[in-house]
Order: structure tokens, then C-alpha cells, then sequence
């Protein structure tokens, strides 16, 4: 059947059916549009809460990082932080002055590149580097997650040096005490008898005159005025120092103790080399510190008695003057070089063992303190410092 305008019932109604279908497709994806342009914006407002939430955690994190690196770098202990593969990745400050100008750049070489070594010595650990020696304490820890994987290590260096001087001296101390309170004693009980001795032997040599019998009474009273001298540094040992304090010319000082050392010097021979910068000036008592002088000078003579020459330095330090006393003598072990400060020890077969400890109480009364370094073989230097006079 055809309508009046030619075309067909059925092709108009299937026209209109698709207008309807299409005008109910437009709305659904009209209704789909808006409802995508809503989850664009609520993702879009999501996408920059989470981009400000990440910088955040960025920044915290930046923060984070470098207080841990101000931290690292501020430790007082050598950190030296290896991956996996053992490369450095970071050393702080204290270990590129423990180990030297090879820290600085050492990211990213392994760790033998670093210029140090570690020794063992007996209980104790020593690290070498730039031909300087410290006891350390040295600890090794692996670098973990969470699933126990091991990302890299972690060394950690302790520089106890001055710890153990201080635990050395502080036994050092306690050892004079109770040895000067047995000196005072033996001192007191000694000398009473030994001055009476002094008496008759001196009158017996009055009266015998010359020969033979006067000799050997001469010798008596020269082993008594030696028996009375080793008292007399008894005594000095004992007794608390009080210096009488005055503004000393340093130059002067030593310059003093070599002349009364002179006949023995010029006697054996040993060349002596003084190198004293002028106008330098430190406080104590010039007796004392000349005593000082003249115990690590005849030190340094019976040390070089083989042969071998000895220098002094005299010099300003950074925070007081130094008197350096070296020989090419045969050296000090090291255990005996802990012990060479102590009361009655010597290494030498008629040593009194009381020349450097009286040195040592001396230079501890007048707020200083003295240093020995020795190689076998070689020689040792005692190192005396004095504090700054002031102006």
C-alpha cells in the first residue's frame, strides 16, 4: 500500500523507528558523557591530590636525606659505606681524616683504593695511614631491606687513641701514688742511718791522711753522695710539685741543661744538633723544667752510647710550645715503651727507673705533659709540651 505521496507505509515506519532509536541512543550518551566528564574531573582532582601528597613525600624525603647526611658527616666515627659489589658509595668527614686525601674521592672504587691498612696486635686493632698509627675500634655491618636482601655494608672505624692514653695515664697515676708513698717511706727510713755512715767515713779520710786506706774511704763516701743523689730524686719523685711559676725563654732553658751535660757529651763523643727558634716563651719553674730537660737529655746520651747522634727541636705549637729531644739510639719496645714513665722501671742494667718519672710528675705539675714514640733499631723522640706563656 502507498500513501498519497508515493512512498510506503512500511519504510516510513521503519524511518520513524530509527529516529526514535536514534534520539534514545543521543540521550544514553549524553547521560554517558556527562558521566565521564565527572569521573575526568573527580580523577583529575584525585591525580593532583596525589601529585601534591607525592612531592610532599618527596620533600620529606629530600629532608630526610640530608639531615641523615648532615648526621653521617658530623659522627665523630670513620663511616664508610660500601654496595654490595664492595664499591664505596660515601665516607664522612672523620674518615678523611683518619685515612687521608684517598677518601675524598674514593666513591664509586673499591675499598682497597682507600690508602689505609688494618693490624691486628694481639687484642687491639691499628689502622696505618699517611704513615700516622691509630687505635681504633672497627665494626662491619651488612645493609639489609625488609625481604633480607643484602644491598651493601657499612663500616664503621672508632678512633680510641686518646681513649687509651687516658686509660694509660689514669693507670700510670695510680701506679705513682702508691710508688711514691713507698718512696717517701723508704726515704725516711734510709737516709737517717745513711747520713751517719757520711759522718765516719768523711772523718775516717781525715784521719788516714793519703794512701791507699784513704782511697777506698774516698770511695765510701763517693757511693754514699751517689746512694743520697738516687734519694734525693726519690724525694723529688714523692713529693707533690709546686712550681714556681715564671715566663721562661725556651731556647734558654734547654740551652742551660746541655751546658751542665756538656763533659759527658764531649766525653762519649755524640754529636748533638739544637735547633731552637728564637723569642718563644712558656710558664714553670726554670729549676724543674730544667731537671725535665736534663733526665730526657741523659736519656737520649745513654740511649746513643753505641753510637748515633741526637737532635732538639724547639719549637711553637698550636697551642703551646713543644721541646722535641730524638736519637738514633737502639730504640724502645712497645711494651716497654708503655712502661717507661713508670716508677723504678728501666731498661737499663743500672738504671734507677725514676729520671722519666720524675719528667712525667714535673711536666703534669706544670699543666703539660710529655710523649715518647719509638722504633726499634732506629730511635725515639720524647715530645715535651709546654703551655704558652702569656704576654
Amino acid at each position: 500500500m502507498e500513501n498519497s505521496g508515493g512512498v510506503p507505509e512500511e519504510r516510513i515506519r521503519h524511518l520513524s523507528e530509527a529516529f526514535t532509536s536514534f534520539t534514545a541512543t543521543s540521550g544514553l550518551l549524553e547521560q554517558y558523557y556527562d558521566m565521564l566528564r565527572e569521573r575526568v574531573r573527580y580523577l583529575t582532582v584525585e591525580l593532583e591530590e596525589r601529585n601534591a601528597q607525592l612531592n610532599a613525600a618527596l620533600a620529606d624525603a629530600n629532608e630526610a636525606k640530608d639531615n641523615l647526611r648532615c648526621i653521617l658527616q658530623s659522627m665523630a666515627e670513620a663511616l664508610i659505606v660500601l654496595d654490595r659489589d664492595g664499591n664505596v658509595m660515601m665516607v664522612n668527614r672523620a674518615a678523611v681524616e683518619i685515612i687521608g686525601p684517598s677518601a675524598e674521592d674514593a666513591t664509586g672504587k673499591s675499598l682497597e683504593a682507600l690508602d689505609f691498612s688494618l693490624v691486628s696486635e694481639g687484642d687491639d686493632t691499628v689502622l696505618i695511614a699517611n704513615g700516622r698509627r691509630f687505635d681504633v675500634f672497627v665494626s662491619r655491618s651488612n645493609v639489609a631491606d625488609s625481604s633480607g636482601a643484602v644491598h651493601g655494608s657499612v663500616l664503621l672505624i672508632q678512633d680510641i687513641t686518646r681513649m687509651k692514653e687516658l686509660e694509660a695515664q689514669s693507670q700510670r697515676n695510680r701506679r705513682l701514688i702508691r710508688m711514691g708513698e713507698m718512696a717517701a717511706k723508704i726515704v725516711h727510713e734510709i737516709r737517717s742511718p745513711l747520713c751517719s755512715i757520711e759522718l765516719y767515713a768523711t772523718m775516717l779520710e781525715s784521719e788516714l791522711g793519703e794512701g791507699e786506706a784513704a782511697r777506698l774511704s774516698r770511695g765510701i763516701s763517693s757511693g754514699i753522695m751517689s746512694l743520697n743523689n738516687i734519694l734525693t730524686n726519690m724525694l723529688l719523685f714523692a713529693r707533690q710539685q709546686k712550681p714556681a711559676v715564671s715566663r721562661i725563654d725556651a731556647s734558654f732553658v734547654v740551652r742551660e741543661a746541655l751546658r751542665i751535660l756538656e763533659p759527658m757529651i764531649d766525653s762519649r763523643g755524640i754529636p748533638v744538633t739544637l735547633n731552637a727558634q728564637e723569642g718563644i716563651y712558656f710558664s714553670g719553674d726554670p729549676e724543674l723544667l730544667k731537671q725535665v730537660l736534663l733526665n730526657v737529655v741523659l736519656n737520649a746520651i745513654q740511649a746513643t752510647y753505641g753510637g748515633g747522634s741526637i737532635g732538639i727541636a724547639v719549637y711553637e705549637g698550636k697551642d703551646g710550645v713543644m721541646i722535641e729531644v730524638s736519637d738514633e739510639g737502639e730504640g724502645i719496645s712497645k711494651e716497654d715503651l708503655d712502661r717507661i714513665f713508670d716508677p723504678f722501671f728501666s731498661t737499663k742494667a743500672k738504671g734507677t727507673g725514676l729520671g722519666l718519672a720524675i719528667a712525667f710528675r714535673i711536666m703534669e705539675a706544670h699543666g703539660g705533659h710529655i710523649r715518647a714514640r719509638s722504633v726499634p733499631g732506629e730511635g725515639s723522640v720524647f715530645s715535651l709540651h709546654f703551655p704558652a706563656a702569656e704576654a
